[in-house]
């Protein structure tokens, strides 16, 4: 009789289950790393992203001789103006192709999402749409039935791109004292007025929608705590913590002293 093992067994549930385990190991090991790898693309996306809308910037300047600025209710020179006008007090609101809208300026600190249709008019939205929302942001155009006017509107739902109020007002309203109430000096700043070009931060990409995880981090002082994507007034590009800029000086007019924002001395002064 021959009493030899079977040398094509198969195997054990022991082993199936060992193996099981190992796999599962890995598995936990390689996702973080996965996720992680993804979420550097991401962030390198919204790098360039930045650096294109920084760049769109200094061409304006370049071309007007100073930063995007308007007055209340004063209508960009980007803009071509046909039936779809409909002024609204301080806002200008224009309906375009396809059904879309753009709000161009209600109050000075609002530029800070309304820059879009300073810098380019709105024939050319649909071409750089992509460039100004956050990796992972819904890329459709808004559509005038996706806002509730009665409600108000949130600007940080269009645009992910947040624009300094630094340059929005002259560096003598950032100075720390009170300018309540003086217009004079909400006028536009000029690309030599700068005097720390590398240090004092543009734009920024304030929704982050490419962030992995349940949620995104939380607001520190108005900005997220993580670190974000910004261009400077150089045009070079880096992925920064907010935390770590210089503090903010008040606004007399909102009272807030958020950071990027409200540099001490505009763009006189320097947020790293």
């Amino acid at each position: 009789m021959d009493t030899r093992t079977n040398p094509s067994r198969g195997f054990t549930l022991i082993e199936l289950l060992v193996v099981i385990g190992i796999i599962g190991i890995l598995i936990g090991i390689l996702l973080p790393a996965l996720s992680g790898a993804r979420g550097s693309a991401l962030q390198t996306v919204a790098l360039s992203n930045v650096r294109s809308v920084g760049t769109q910037f200094q061409v304006f300047a370049d071309e007007k001789g100073k930063y995007p600025q308007q007055n209340p209710g004063e209508v960009p020179s980007s803009l071509n103006l046909g039936d779809g006008y409909e002024p609204r007090g301080d806002e200008v609101i224009i309906e375009w192709y396809p059904g879309g809208m753009v709000i161009a300026t209600t109050d000075y600190f609002s530029h800070s999402w309304m820059w879009p249709a300073m810098v380019a008019p709105i024939d050319d939205w649909p071409t750089y749409w992509e460039t100004w929302i956050s990796p992972r942001k819904d890329q459709d155009l808004p559509k005038l039935e996706d806002f509730d006017f009665q409600q108000g509107i949130n600007e940080r739902e269009m645009i992910s791109l947040a624009y300094s109020n630094s340059f929005v007002a002259r560096p003598e309203y950032w100075d720390g004292e009170s300018h309540a109430g003086d217009l004079s000096l909400m006028r536009s700043t000029r690309p030599h007025d700068v005097k720390f070009a590398s240090g004092k931060v543009m734009l920024w990409d304030d929704d982050l929608s490419y962030l992995t995880g349940k949620k995104l981090p939380e607001r520190v002082d108005g900005l997220l705590d993580a670190k974000t994507p910004m261009v400077f007034a150089d045009g070079h590009a880096d992925a920064l913590l907010p935390s770590d800029a210089s503090d903010g000086v008040q606004n007399s007019m909102t009272g807030e002293s958020t950071k990027l924002h409200n540099t001490a001395d505009g763009v006189h002064g320097r947020d790293y």
